[in-house]
């Protein structure tokens, strides 16, 4: 059924949307956003949850606000993906603008490569189109493949259109060892509830025992690369900038978790200063640290 249903709801909805100049596309987010917060209640229980557990210190009617406000946010990030299917590359590069990509640069011009970690926040599908050709590293992201294969090849499609290369996330070990002499830049967006809880780091991330995957410390370790997080932050509708905050130049000389405890503490940071522009939708915290003792 899903073999047949995907398609038309790409040609038939996703990609007419792509076309739409962004006013349109706003009114037509205002639209979404009032079907799926007021009406369906698009995982309503799951979103007002993960706010009450991360902002225990906030009355019902500021969590309500942040509510309100994510579901808002959610629905332009919806049309704005829909209109990465087929933004051109001046477009993007105005739309997602790199504030301080001599960070980056300097790795670049001693030949090393680099890690940067990043989370679902604000717009990571404008990250995946526009970030590749603003930068001198070859740009690769480590991805989760749909089970969905006719939205994984779109999604592979749209991401990859200007320079960027998607990597599975089971193929990445395979990737460092065979590009281990070019200097590349490889994007890992790390908040994802892990797989396994037995084999994640643990730390407190907004109130809370959290769970992260432990591979991109590991790579950096073995591989020599510099660890960064990156940052998109919204400017405007529409409008995102992304900086870059160093996190160590030699994995191996910190302890083991560091790289993990900062990258919490820049995500913290970011998702405080806005809190209604991260995925509190996805169930970050559905496995707990007590089942691994």
């Amino acid at each position: 059924m899903s073999r047949i249903f995907s398609p038309i709801v790409h040609y038939i909805l996703a990609l007419p949307i792509s076309y739409l100049p962004f006013g349109i596309l706003y009114a037509f987010s205002n639209f979404i956003y009032f079907l799926t917060y007021r009406i369906v209640g698009y995982r309503k229980k799951v979103v007002r949850e993960n706010l009450k557990n991360s902002f225990p210190e906030l009355s019902e009617k500021a969590i309500t606000e942040i509510e309100k406000r994510f579901f808002k946010h959610f629905a332009d990030f919806l049309v704005e993906s829909a209109k990465s299917l087929t933004i051109s590359n001046k477009e993007i590069r105005k739309r997602c603008a790199l504030i301080n990509p001599e960070v980056v640069d300097a790795y670049y011009k001693e030949g090393r490569s680099v890690i940067v970690l990043c989370g679902h926040y604000n717009n990571w599908e404008y990250y995946a189109v526009g970030i590749a050709q603003q930068m001198r590293h070859q740009t690769v992201a480590a991805y989760q493949p749909l089970k969905n294969k006719f939205f994984d090849n779109v999604l592979l499609k749209s991401r990859q259109r200007f320079g960027m290369k998607m990597i599975s996330m089971r193929e990445i070990p395979r990737y460092f060892a065979k590009h281990v002499n070019e200097p590349t830049m490889s994007i890992m967006v790390n908040d994802q509830s892990p797989g396994n809880p037995r084999t994640a780091y643990w730390n407190t991330f907004l109130n809370q025992e959290t769970g992260w995957m432990k591979g991109a410390e590991k790579l950096a370790a073995k591989y020599d690369q510099a660890v960064l997080f990156g940052c998109i932050r919204k400017k405007k509708r529409g409008f995102y900038e992304v900086m870059f905050y160093p996190i160590s130049d030699d994995v191996t000389k910190n302890p083991e978790g560091f790289v993990l405890d900062k990258h919490a503490e820049y995500l913290e940071m970011v998702i405080r200063e806005h809190p209604e522009y991260w995925l509190w939708s996805h169930k970050r915290w559905k496995h707990k640290k007590s089942v691994t003792k």
